[in-house]
């Protein structure tokens, strides 16, 4: 179905267009910066909602082409079962951190540089999904990139930089990765879209296919914080201003969908090379586990949390590495579960250490006596990461480990599979430590000194932590709202 109001490429267009403008009315302005930065996050949303809605009603992906560089071919736009959840995801999640930083940036430097930058952040986050040509994606995904750096660079911590070089130096390397590979397809096909990636990618020798995707993926797993490629994450999070470590949970995610973007469009060959997603599917488990234990560790709720992406992350490469529709599923909502609840923690963050004066885990006891609707909304963030039902968490972990053991029943019996999502199910119960453990440490027991001199909860930094875990709840009871638009996929794997 073609995109004949242009909305797709509007959603895209209208944070671009707006970023000079807030920066220019900004200037004056100051707080009311934000105000101007919501219309076009705004209008990107209605779009996107409306672009949805056919492709929901008919099962039919939403698609628009435009001629802009002849070499490389048209610029083609997306919306199908698996861009349209992760946009959606982007553009809301935008729009709550947009409202949070209203108030917790309130006081900051160049108000109006932080909003126009954080526009073209999110225009980067959402030509990097709809996009399908490669070299397009990799336009938007420096955009991206960059747009993200700055944000550290300017607006962070005391250490932010140190640790926006170190993002930026690993970022980049991972992005050269991605750039060889998009190159070596171009050269070997003569085309950048992966529509006709799909259907030319055949002549070619399968050791030269598994170099192209391996090229690809080290680009990919490095935006992930996979492990051995993990290392940025922990500092980049804990120095980033708070409004973006945020939403730099749906960025981190972003890798995980060009993974599925790339495997299930362009490469569907790969899904059936047993080796290459076993490979991912162990990586993906040594993540799980290194991110969860290290989290353990943590005094800061900031820094806990940012080890606890580490693991997500690795949630949502074993949900790619199950190489199914079931496993396709999951990963789709682990990516929405992870950027609402780790939206809503982060947030919650912020607004602690703001009304408490702190994040340390052993200064936060009693707070559920204290602020009773940000502990009711801390114990859902963390309740959906560690799978408690009904919560989107438990769909999305019940998908992947599904959809992995279907995976290794499928032909004949993948003892080697199956024994990898064993050891990753029973390994999730690090996932249930953690988080249970910072739900005791915080919200319950005798209130600590900090806690009893808590000011009020912020009420406009409060209405997004809600709204998240609203979120949240509505679709752990109703997740065929994200997976239904997945059933035009099913024909890819058949």
């Amino acid at each position: 179905m073609m995109d004949v109001s242009h909305l797709l490429l509007q959603s895209i267009i209208a944070p671009l267009i707006f970023s000079p403008i807030v920066f220019v009315l900004g200037r004056g302005a100051r707080e009311s910066s934000g105000w101007i930065a919501l219309i076009p996050l705004s209008y990107s949303l209605i779009c996107l909602v409306a672009s949805s809605i056919p492709a929901y009603l008919y099962g039919e992906p939403i698609s628009a082409s435009y001629s802009w560089a002849k070499p490389l071919g048209s610029l083609t736009l997306l919306l199908d079962g698996i861009s349209a959840p992760i946009a959606l995801t982007i553009v809301i999640v935008s729009i709550m951190v947009c409202v949070y930083s209203l108030t917790y940036m309130r006081s900051g430097p160049s108000l109006q540089g932080y909003y126009a930058l954080y526009l073209l952040f999110v225009s980067g986050m959402l030509g990097t999904v709809l996009s399908i040509n490669l070299a397009a994606f990799f336009l938007f995904f420096e955009l991206m990139l960059i747009a993200s750096w700055l944000l550290i660079a300017l607006w962070g911590e005391e250490g932010r930089a140190r640790a926006a070089l170190k993002y930026f130096i690993y970022t980049e390397a991972g992005a050269l990765f991605l750039l060889a590979g998009i190159a070596m397809t171009y050269a070997l096909t003569g085309t950048l879209d992966l529509l006709e990636v799909h259907a030319r990618i055949g002549g070619l020798a399968g050791g030269v296919t598994a170099l192209i995707v391996s090229l690809m993926f080290i680009g990919f797993l490095v935006k992930m914080a996979i492990f051995p490629f993990h290392s940025w994450l922990p500092d980049a999070y804990t120095e980033a201003p708070m409004p973006i470590t945020a939403i730099f949970s749906t960025m981190t995610g972003i890798g995980g969908y060009a993974a599925l973007r790339i495997l299930y469009t362009g490469f569907p060959a790969m899904l059936k090379r047993e080796e290459f997603m076993l490979v991912l599917a162990i990586l993906a488990l040594i993540t799980m586990i290194y991110g969860g234990y290290l989290a353990l560790a943590q005094e800061r709720l900031k820094r806990l949390l940012a080890y606890s992406s580490i693991s997500q992350m690795g949630y949502l490469l074993f949900g790619v590495a199950a190489a199914s529709i079931i496993g396709l599923a999951g990963a789709i909502l682990i990516y929405v579960a992870h950027s609402l609840a780790k939206a809503l923690l982060f947030m919650v963050s912020g607004a602690l250490s703001r009304s408490v004066g702190t994040d340390r885990l052993d200064e936060l006891g009693g707070l559920a006596g204290r602020m009773q609707l940000t502990s009711i909304a801390f114990m859902i963030g963390f309740l959906s990461l560690m799978g408690f039902p009904p919560l989107l968490g438990f769909w999305g972990e019940l998908f992947i480990f599904a959809g992995s053991i279907y995976r290794a029943f499928s032909m004949s019996v993948d003892i080697l599979r199956l024994s990898v999502t064993m050891i990753a199910i029973v390994f999730a119960i690090i996932t249930a430590g953690y988080s249970l453990w910072t739900i005791k440490r915080s919200l319950f027991g005798e209130q600590s000194e900090a806690v009893r001199k808590a000011g009020a909860e912020p009420k406009l930094m409060l209405a997004p932590i809600l709204a998240s875990a609203i979120i949240l709840i509505i679709l752990g009871i109703q997740p065929t709202l994200l997976t239904k638009l997945l059933e035009t996929l099913a024909p890819v794997l058949s």
